[in-house]
């Protein structure tokens, strides 16, 4: 148990400290609550602590589209692709990828376009003001990111979706090959054409904010718990107990926040709901003979290179798989092969790690009062963006918790919308 444990009932307990819980510790915490986290691992260490470390505004298309079902298996199949299945656990994903297939078809594409566009305008509003008052900005780093394709079919084919995120008010630039050199000057002259967003920003290490948040609402009051929860005890007519080992946590409302982890506190909390993984790894190389101004992606491959100290963060893959810990190392090894063709400098691999994107089958996030317990709020499933959505989610749960409206109608992210 971590210092600063007390027995006493809170007006919230957040179940999960990664960027949507402390968001939501944060937020709450303006607002004049009390309230706890829980976490079985330390701050910092989460999911969103492993990401290509980018305030990705501009992320409204998702995985899922009309072509994806043609183009999946054939990816699959492949050696040197971004995208790999554990087969032990399909069986497991079925329900999920039946859901996912029916949000591939092209009216379902545009909701979940919308929808994601409408929640990331507004991240920036709620994650700003958590990083400013932690005395964090030297945390960021504000050069935009860049979006490259090596092939002119693929620029072409990426062209409905740059209009798509432009009709949508996403700030861009097309640049051609030369402006793309001239802005990252180490990169391998391999690319055709890429987007600039402008507005995108790096997070300087991930995990490093997270510490800094959580430190900073523990100083102003908060509670941090060291500990895994195995049950959650309501009634509408009592407050909520979170049990984790032999103690419990007594508090009026409570925030589930805990990201794929969730799935241990399912299907109670919320019926229905079909959240599942999509395994994502990183690997850092080393990098002091190369260099990167920004955060790049390569469109075609799946992956981010982005640049921390002396080393380059090689971020992406989509691995259906569940939970399990083991490492695909086909996976890491395309990341490394291919991140090298495009910085031909990078060194040698300095570690590798694997993490659990909390992931719905239509790509959005499931944010709102859980259908078995109004008093349980459910604030995961935030796929490749919780880093980037965290602060606007914390936002919203506050208003809901408080009463007040919340900033837009988030009726697209309600959880009843599984039942």
């Amino acid at each position: 148990m971590m210092p600063g444990y007390k027995e006493q009932k809170y007006d919230v307990a957040i179940v999960g400290a990664g960027m949507v819980g402390i968001s939501c510790a944060l937020w709450l915490q303006r607002s004049g609550k009390s309230v706890c986290i829980i976490d079985r691992l330390p701050p910092g260490e989460s999911t969103a602590s492993g990401s290509s470390c980018t305030f990705a505004d501009y992320a409204c298309i998702p995985i899922n589209s009309p072509s994806l079902p043609f183009q999946a298996p054939g990816m699959i199949l492949r050696k040197d692709s971004p995208l790999a299945i554990k087969w032990n656990y399909i069986h497991r994903m079925l329900p999920w990828l039946a859901q996912f297939l029916a949000n591939c078809r092209p009216h379902k594409v545009t909701h979940i376009i919308d929808a994601l566009a409408v929640i990331l305008s507004h991240a920036e509003s709620g994650l700003m003001p958590l990083i400013e008052d932690a005395y964090a900005t030297d945390l960021i780093k504000r050069r935009g990111c860049l979006y490259l394709y090596n092939t002119a079919k693929g620029y072409e084919a990426a062209r409905p979706d740059i209009r798509t995120r432009q009709e949508r008010g996403v700030s861009l630039h097309e640049i051609s090959a030369g402006e793309i050199y001239d802005m990252e000057p180490n990169l391998e002259h391999l690319f055709h054409r890429g987007v600039y967003f402008d507005k995108a920003f790096q997070f300087l290490f991930p995990g490093k904010l997270i510490k800094r948040l959580t430190a900073h609402f523990v100083t102003q009051g908060g509670t941090f718990i060291s500990g895994n929860v195995s049950e959650i005890e309501s009634s509408e007519a009592e407050n909520i107990g979170i049990i984790y080992g032999d103690k419990t946590i007594r508090a009026d409302k409570a925030v589930i926040a805990a990201g794929a982890h969730a799935l241990d506190l399912l299907p109670w909390l919320s019926g229905k709901m079909p959240l599942d993984t999509e395994r994502g790894y990183h690997i850092m190389l080393a990098g002091s003979k190369t260099g990167l101004n920004r955060p790049v992606g390569w469109a075609e491959k799946g992956f981010y290179m982005t640049p921390l100290v002396n080393q380059i963060r090689i971020a992406g893959t989509v691995e259906l798989g569940g939970l399990q810990g083991n490492y695909t190392e086909q996976l890491l090894s395309y990341l490394e092969k291919t991140a090298k063709q495009a910085l031909p400098g990078l060194g040698a691999r300095e570690s590798s790690w694997l993490g659990f994107r909390p992931s719905m089958p239509d790509a959005l996030p499931v944010i709102g009062p859980s259908p078995r317990d109004k008093n349980i709020i459910l604030a995961f499933g935030h796929q490749h963006v919780g880093l980037t959505l965290g602060g606007i989610t914390g936002k919203i749960v506050a208003s809901l918790i408080g009463g007040e409206p919340t900033p837009f109608d988030i009726s697209p992210y309600c959880p009843q919308r599984f039942q």
